[in-house]
């Protein structure tokens, strides 16, 4: 089996409740602009800040994980799609606890973070908990609506600004499934017939 060294591994964490065209549009960017060899998605298992950030009731995780994998699956030339993976971390999903799991198991890649501007300015929160974070690296994408304060990022961060701000957000699709409108320019074809025929975030 051929590995290739020192292969540039970005972990995508998130809820993904639901996973929408932004996540993909991120992902599908870091790997056509050369910045990683492959973006694996990393979905929530048990939220660690689950009260702080009302993320309470999320989707069953593996209702979540049938979505991502039905989003990075579409493209069927082999092209980004191969270079995108769910990655499971069953655990409660501390992102230093993330990034040291798959750097254990997969010795052989070196492992950084994405995350959108708007966790800028709770990064000191998430550094009091694990200082260590400061060896990895993280790629931060823009997103519309959140002011970038180029005194927040950190030693260990790359600020995307070349890529397009992301406006599309998982609370919006919820929004707009509830209010009964169309979310067919939010998410994949794929993500919207699961969330047809589960009758997700109806009510």
């Amino acid at each position: 089996m051929n590995i290739q060294k020192n292969k540039q591994i970005a972990i995508f964490g998130g809820a993904f409740d639901p996973p929408h065209l932004g996540h993909k549009f991120v992902a599908d960017s870091l790997i056509n602009s050369n910045i990683v060899d492959e973006v694996w998605f990393a979905p929530v298992f048990k939220h660690p800040w689950a009260d702080r950030y009302d993320k309470r009731k999320l989707v069953d995780y593996d209702l979540r994980v049938e979505m991502l994998e039905a989003m990075i699956g579409e493209e069927a030339d082999g092209g980004g799609s191969a270079k995108q993976k769910v990655a499971h971390f069953k655990d409660v999903s501390f992102t230093y606890d993330t990034l040291i799991y798959f750097q254990k198991k997969h010795p052989e890649y070196t492992f950084s973070w994405v995350m959108g501007s708007e966790y800028l300015g709770r990064f000191d929160d998430f550094l009091a908990g694990h200082p260590k974070l400061l060896d990895f690296h993280f790629y931060i994408y823009p997103r519309a609506g959140c002011d970038f304060d180029q005194n927040l990022l950190k030693e260990n961060m790359t600020f995307l600004e070349d890529m397009e701000e992301i406006e599309v957000s998982s609370t919006e699709v919820k929004q707009r499934i509830k209010s009964g409108l169309s979310i067919e320019s939010l998410v994949s074809e794929e993500v919207e017939e699961i969330i047809k025929e589960n009758r997700l975030f109806v009510k």
